[in-house]
């Protein structure tokens, strides 16, 4: 199993060019899915996360919510473009499918819901 090399690279990490591109592929496939008609409203995209839970905390939740929704991902960003392993960023990427997954349904309920 190779390890680092002499420079202290792992060669079986995934490289950032890749890492890159899968993350803005899934991000474009969700955004699509939810509402293409809505693009103007694409900033608030992440309160779908909240509205799963709570629909009216999504619509009325303020700035502290979006900046919180705003908050999973960039956490969740820097923990994924950071992995050194393969596994740790598949897993990392399933997380961000599922989050993503339900913050589509969210938004959907929110567009539905009007």
């Amino acid at each position: 199993m190779p390890g680092p090399d002499e420079r202290g690279v792992n060669r079986n990490s995934p490289r950032l060019l890749f890492k890159l591109c899968a993350y803005v592929a899934i991000w474009i496939v969700a955004l699509l899915l939810t509402s293409p008609g809505l693009w103007p409203l694409a900033h608030m995209f992440p309160l779908g996360l909240v509205a799963v839970m709570d629909r009216h905390l999504a619509n009325d939740g303020g700035w502290g919510v979006l900046i919180g929704c705003y908050a999973v991902y960039l956490v969740h960003g820097v923990f994924y473009f950071r992995s050194k392993t393969t596994t740790r960023m598949i897993v990392l990427y399933g997380i961000l499918v599922v989050l993503l997954i339900a913050n589509v349904a969210g938004c959907r309920e929110m567009i539905h819901a009007h």
